[in-house]
């Protein structure tokens, strides 16, 4: 059995799916049996959340019902209750339901992004495991950590000819995934102090526009994940020994000045 989820590119790109959707897609895949079933309550499914259930409107519960809506009305359920039904139950159900999943949908074999049974469980305790660090976890939610981490593994390079990293602003990355910039930062911040990804940030660069006035542009963060998993001859995942993130930051680095990595200019003066 692998010992991750993984999160296909249409999940983790699909906005409209709500921010709540990689959170429910790891837990599908988490709790998935052989027959390719999934029996849970709305109710469980909060607590494995580390989240209070709340029936009234606009709360967990209907925001979990929302997505499972939309995750069937995409195909992602060959078997599914009426889910929209259960949105309008005014109650925090602990009744089981069943769903079977559409296998074609959940086995991801193209462009996926990894996360590994330990760093979800972790995600869901992130609060427990960061109380004392003084970092801001006001209104953070594990939905919105998953979701960025995904986000991130997506789009790490994979060929170990080139550097393991990749690179974005937050602009984009807020573009692609619904989350604000300023969510962005923090948990980036908090990734970086779990020691699931590190990331580097770039000096800005000045320079003279048209009007030869000076204004600075902004270079792309680098990502790159603190570890790196590969397999042995058995085809079982280990530890990569060898893997240095601050190597791969530094080949990254040197390689966006070799190709003269386009940078976004700011309209900020000095």
């Amino acid at each position: 059995m692998p010992n991750y989820v993984k999160i296909p590119r249409e999940i983790i790109y699909g906005k409209d799916l709500g921010d709540k959707r990689v959170i429910i897609f790891s837990y599908l895949c988490a709790r998935r049996a052989l027959d390719d079933t999934v029996a849970f309550s709305i109710t469980e499914l909060c607590h494995w959340s580390n989240l209070k259930p709340n029936y009234r409107d606009g709360k967990i519960n209907q925001k979990y019902y929302d997505v499972l809506l939309l995750l069937s009305h995409y195909g992602y359920f060959v078997e599914c209750p009426d889910f929209e039904s259960c949105l309008h139950e005014a109650t925090n159900s602990v009744k089981y339901q069943r769903v079977k999943l559409n296998i074609e949908k959940f086995d991801a074999l193209d462009s996926f992004g990894i996360i590994y049974f330990d760093e979800l469980q972790r995600i869901l305790d992130f609060k427990g495991e960061l109380k004392d660090s003084g970092i801001d976890l006001a209104r953070m939610s594990s939905a919105y950590i998953l979701l960025l981490l995904s986000y991130l593994r997506v789009n790490m390079n994979r060929n170990p000819d080139k550097p393991l990293c990749c690179y974005r602003h937050y602009q984009k990355i807020a573009e692609d995934t619904g989350l604000s910039e300023r969510y962005i930062g923090r948990i980036v911040e908090i990734l970086d102090s779990m020691n699931i990804i590190r990331y580097h940030k770039m000096k800005r660069t000045m320079y003279k526009d048209v009007n030869t006035d000076i204004k600075f542009s902004t270079t792309p963060k680098i990502f790159t994940d603190y570890r790196r998993y590969i397999k042995d001859s058995n085809g079982v995942s280990m530890q990569d020994t060898e893997y240095d993130y601050n190597a791969e930051i530094s080949k990254q680095i040197e390689l966006m000045r070799k190709e003269n990595i386009t940078i976004q200019p700011l309209t900020i003066t000095p």
